[in-house]
């Protein structure tokens, strides 16, 4: 069974609008440490934002996966390949997180970082919208 906060449309779009505007500010800020060639503050802030989006974004995914989506296809069994697709967005920011962090612990490129980090804002923008829509009865 879900949280209560999950399964009421307002509550769950503020938790959402939350975590996004956090990440997402937090983004800006990354690319003006690396435009301004503060590379070692910017590596020291990327470990923060990714434990943002772990602790805060992918938890909220887990715990929709093992709350929320259960219910909804006990319960909606005909928006069972919607919830289907929305894990596959969830998969998708674990992917993409791991890759960052993969390239961070190689040294890899700091755009090819930046431009990660813009796709999964781009990836939980729109999943977000998805599940409000589908899931919880935004019109």
């Amino acid at each position: 069974m879900s949280g209560p906060a999950l399964r009421q449309l307002a509550a769950h779009r503020s938790i959402h609008e939350a975590a996004h505007g956090q990440v997402k500010d937090m983004t800006a800020s990354l690319r003006l440490l690396y435009e301004k060639g503060r590379d070692v503050e910017a590596r020291e802030a990327e470990k923060v934002i990714l434990e943002h989006w772990r602790d805060h974004i992918i938890a909220h995914a887990d715990s929709e996966e093992e709350g929320l989506y259960l219910d909804v296809r006990k319960e909606r069994p005909e928006l069972s390949e919607t919830v289907i697709q929305l894990m596959r967005d969830h998969d998708l920011l674990r992917k993409i997180t791991k890759a960052i962090e993969d390239n961070l612990e190689s040294d890899g490129s700091s755009d090819e970082r930046l431009s990660m980090y813009e796709s999964l804002l781009v990836v939980n923008w729109h999943h977000s919208r998805d599940e409000e829509k589908y899931l919880l009865g935004e019109s």
